[in-house]
């Protein structure tokens, strides 16, 4: 069994089996209490699928791109989890579920805040299923695209609200089949934190 995190816009959490099959899946949109829900959200998950702990076999765990606070919640618990029972963490980008089985070019745009975008871009892969990454995530000014954009340079628009976390396992899960080079399991930060220590 597979358990699935993301905490890139709301927090979400998501059993499924190794065929990408949900089992359960809890989340909340409040972008205010990554860390208050979290642990209830994973016990939730776990509950609704009737399966403990030490039945998981693999965490997948979004990295974003999100805010600095509500991102790191979810990655680190993704992670302690995982080190906790041994198990092999899968990062997946968290725009990526919206990246699948595609027949053009697509933007996938999530809110930045400050007047921003986070948009990735993705080109159809031969096979099938989850996408090729051609641009890297960047920021964009919501000057430069309006909220009900359909396309943008050549480009079809997709705006992620909402990270579903079967579908974020489901994408793990087929880049592995598929043989594809695991993505760094360092989080995709909007924007470095405003306070920093001082040197």
């Amino acid at each position: 069994m597979i358990l699935a995190i993301d905490s890139s816009a709301g927090t979400a959490v998501a059993v499924t089996d190794e065929s990408g099959v949900g089992h359960s899946s809890a989340s909340t949109s409040d972008r205010r209490s990554h860390a208050e829900a979290i642990g209830p959200l994973i016990k939730q998950a776990l509950d609704e699928a009737a399966v403990a702990p030490t039945d998981i076999s693999t965490v997948v765990m979004g990295v974003g791109p999100g805010p600095f606070t509500g991102l790191r919640v979810g990655m680190a618990a993704a992670q302690a989890f995982a080190w906790g029972a041994s198990l092999p963490v899968r990062p997946v980008r968290s725009h990526d579920v919206l990246a699948v089985d595609l027949d053009q070019e697509r933007l996938v745009v999530s809110d930045a805040r400050r007047g921003e975008w986070a948009c990735t871009r993705y080109a159809p892969h031969p096979d099938g299923g989850p996408a090729r990454v051609v641009t890297e995530t960047f920021l964009l000014p919501k000057s430069e695209l309006p909220d009900d954009a359909t396309t943008y340079q050549d480009a079809e628009v997709m705006f992620l609200s909402e990270v579903d976390p079967v579908m974020l396992a489901a994408v793990a899960i087929t880049r592995r089949g598929r043989g594809d080079t695991p993505i760094d399991p360092k989080p995709l930060y909007l924007r470095q934190p405003d306070v920093t220590m001082p040197q």
